[in-house]
C-alpha cells in the first residue's frame, strides 16, 4: 500500500478541524507524525484515534516516510466492523465528554450500545481464577478502574486465538504486573 494524500496536524484541534471539513468527502488520509527524536510537535496517537472515532473513522497502516517522519492511514470505518475493547473505552469517554459526532455514532450503532456494553463484558473463569490465586494480584485487580480491567482482559482473551502459549504468557505478565500494583499498556483515564 502506497502513501496517498497526506495531512500534518501538530495538535488535536487541527486534526479535528480537518475531520469536520473532510470526513464525509474523503476516503482516506495519511496523517503525518514527526518522530519523537525530531523534537517537532505532533499530535499524540491517542488524541488522533479519539478524534477519528468521533467522526466514524479508524486508524490502520503505518509507513515510514523518512528519518524524521512516518504516516498513518485513517479512513471511514467499514460497515459492520467490530470495535476493539480499547476503542469501546475511547468511545465511552467521547460520549461522556460530548465529543462524538452523529457520524461517529452512526458508524458504531450496529456494534456499540453504551448502556449495555458494561453488562455484556464477563471475565472467563480460568482468567479470574488465575488472578485470584495470587493474593496481591487479586487485591490490586479489584482496585483498578473497570475500563482498564476490560481492556487488559479483552487483550489476554484475544491471545487464545494465537496460541495457548501466547495466552499463558499474556496472563502471567498481567498477573505479575498486577501483583506489583502496576498498570501497563496505553490507557488514559
Amino acid at each position: 500500500m502506497k502513501i496517498g494524500k497526506t495531512f500534518y496536524a501538530a495538535d488535536r484541534e487541527t486534526w479535528r478541524s480537518w475531520l469536520v471539513k473532510n470526513h464525509k468527502k474523503e476516503s482516506e488520509i495519511w496523517l503525518i507524525y514527526y518522530k519523537k527524536a525530531s523534537g517537532k510537535p505532533r499530535i499524540p496517537y491517542n488524541d488522533a484515534v479519539e478524534e477519528a472515532l468521533s467522526f466514524g473513522w479508524i486508524d490502520s497502516t503505518v509507513k515510514n516516510i523518512d528519518d524524521e517522519r512516518f504516516a498513518q492511514r485513517f479512513s471511514p470505518r467499514k460497515p459492520n466492523s467490530q470495535l476493539s475493547q480499547m476503542n469501546r473505552e475511547r468511545i465511552r469517554k467521547l460520549i461522556s465528554k460530548k465529543r462524538i459526532t452523529p457520524a461517529g455514532l452512526a458508524a458504531i450503532a450496529h456494534t456499540f450500545k453504551a448502556d449495555s456494553d458494561d453488562k455484556d463484558f464477563t471475565i472467563c473463569e480460568d482468567i479470574l481464577g488465575a488472578i485470584k490465586e495470587n493474593r496481591d494480584a487479586w487485591v490490586h485487580f479489584q482496585r483498578f478502574p473497570e475500563s482498564y480491567k476490560r481492556i487488559r482482559i479483552a487483550y489476554i482473551e484475544s491471545q487464545r486465538r494465537h496460541s495457548a502459549d501466547a495466552f499463558r504468557r499474556s496472563l502471567q505478565n498481567f498477573i505479575r504486573m498486577t501483583a506489583r500494583g502496576k498498570k501497563f499498556g496505553f490507557v488514559r483515564e
